[in-house]
């Protein structure tokens, strides 16, 4: 779809410095129909204080939207192609009608985070009148997507703007020293764990983020996430240890019980450089 010569292209894009938590940006730069002999034009460009990765280019679609919605005829082409190297938007942004009839959660039961985004996404893309689509591309290998690239890494050097949708939570060291959290795979087993992030998605759901203790290794060995009830994140602090008991649901991992705490300093704090087969990776 790249290669239609008649379509308007806005090439989007949305970073944070410090991901999750620190300044981000988003931008748009306009590639017009081949036959209009017209050079590329940056659409907008805007910082924002604390946000995450997923929101900014989340948050750059939806403007890129506004902005065929405010233009439209003017525009004066029949066809806007809304161009993101964002997986996270890709794929997910057609799930999100189905998030919103399930009150924002999947079809696990999984609570879905950015909510106040995708009610934002839906309500303008219902206002488009142009025939508007969102593709996928990877990287930044061309001349437009380098200069939208640039722009949203220098505006997110001077934020402006806050995004008060944000939910900071509360965040401390992991003591796994690579990787990302992934999601943890749940079958009811007891698990001791390292507090090092939570955060509220709803008024009665949690996301909690933890290093995983292994004893046998006597090491950290994971850094997973998984979900509790507002009663029992409450009860979960930051630098704190627990032995806990998890549902048996792999798709919608829940702390279900408290059922020690443990000092952490009598734990091994040594990163282990393997992954338990217990894990899997989460995008």
């Amino acid at each position: 779809m790249l290669d239609d010569p008649r379509a308007l292209k806005l090439y989007i894009d949305g970073n944070c410095y410090g991901n999750p938590g620190g300044t981000g940006a988003i931008a748009c730069v306009a590639h017009f129909p081949d036959d209009w002999n017209r050079e590329d034009e940056l659409v907008f460009e805007e910082g924002f204080y604390e946000t995450t990765n997923n929101r900014m280019e989340l948050c750059a679609c939806i403007r890129a939207f506004e902005y065929v919605v405010e233009k439209g005829t003017e525009l004066g082409v029949e066809r806007v192609l809304i161009v993101t190297d964002s997986l996270y938007v890709f794929e997910n942004h057609r799930r999100a009608a189905t998030w919103r009839a399930n009150k924002w959660t999947n079809s696990a039961g999984r609570p879905m985070e950015n909510s106040d985004l995708w009610k934002r996404f839906l309500a303008v893309r219902q206002r488009v009148r142009l025939r508007t689509e969102i593709i996928w591309t990877k990287g930044k290998k061309t001349p437009t997507l380098k200069m939208v690239d640039r722009a949203a890494k220098e505006a997110g050097k001077s934020p402006q703007i806050f995004d008060r949708g944000f939910r900071p939570g509360k965040v401390a060291d992991s003591k796994v020293k690579s990787g990302s959290s992934s999601m943890y795979v749940a079958n009811g087993q007891t698990t001791i764990i390292r507090i090092y992030r939570s955060g509220m998605i709803r008024k009665t759901a949690h996301k909690l983020i933890f290093d995983v203790f292994d004893e046998f290794t006597n090491s950290y060995t994971n850094k997973c996430f998984a979900y509790a009830e507002a009663d029992t994140a409450a009860r979960l602090h930051r630098k704190h240890c627990y032995k806990v008991r998890f549902n048996g649901d792999a798709k919608h991992p829940t702390i279900e019980e408290i059922l020690d705490e443990l000092p952490c300093a009598s734990l091994g704090s040594s990163a282990s450089s393997f992954a338990s087969p217990s894990f899997e990776s989460h995008s």
